[in-house]
């Protein structure tokens, strides 16, 4: 995996104007790493609906765009690199999801194996994606953070799979090239995602 951080596609206006922008570099590594740990430390191995509540509470508030500005600079194979991207997903997905139902439905084709993993209802539509996702971060928040990241990740593979397919398809030789890199992107994205599930899995991920 890279050490650098590579930003994940954004892909329309409207997500563009949701996510947060870049992280103060006045803060380092370390509160990236403390913030996120501090965060999943009271709901990892618990079930106590009033803590997950809690937690849960702060991702449906502003609370969590001020915690992944705070993430946003850190490597991908790190706990506050996977909750970015993770953060990022649920972000375009809830602002746009006409655009991922688009690019999933194209990409489900290509490798199917992968929709079981995403877990989204069949066929796929905008309120099936609203629901994925947010069960998605949920189960990031409820001690179940590497199928979290697990779905997420397949998620953007089929998502990259299918704008993929879009380029092939567009006539335009610039928008087709623009296509081609987003779905990049997105590939990059949902294996960096996948990785950081196995590491999570593992008992590496920090």
């Amino acid at each position: 995996m890279p050490a650098e951080f590579r930003r994940p596609a954004s892909l329309s206006p409207a997500a563009q104007d949701n996510l947060p922008g870049d992280p103060d570099p006045g803060f380092s590594q370390d509160h990236a790493h403390r913030s996120a740990n501090a965060l999943l430390s009271g709901v990892r191995g618990t079930q106590d609906p009033a803590v997950v509540d809690r937690v849960l509470s702060i991702a449906r508030t502003d609370g969590l765009d001020d915690l992944a500005s705070l993430w946003a600079g850190a490597p991908a194979a790190t706990l506050p690199g996977a909750l970015w991207r993770l953060y990022v997903v649920h972000t375009w997905a809830r602002h746009d999801p006409d655009d991922v139902v688009r690019r999933y439905r194209d990409g489900s084709r290509t490798v199917p194996g992968l929709r079981y993993l995403a877990g989204l209802s069949e066929p796929p539509d905008v309120d099936s994606v609203r629901t994925t996702v947010d069960a998605i971060l949920r189960g990031a928040f409820t001690g179940d953070l590497a199928v979290a990241l697990g779905r997420a990740g397949a998620l953007m593979m089929l998502v990259a799979y299918g704008t993929a397919h879009l380029a092939d398809s567009e006539p335009d030789p610039a928008r087709q090239r623009e296509l081609t890199e987003q779905g990049g992107r997105l590939l990059a994205t949902g294996e960096e995602l996948a990785h950081a599930a196995r590491r999570e899995a593992a008992g590496t991920l920090s």
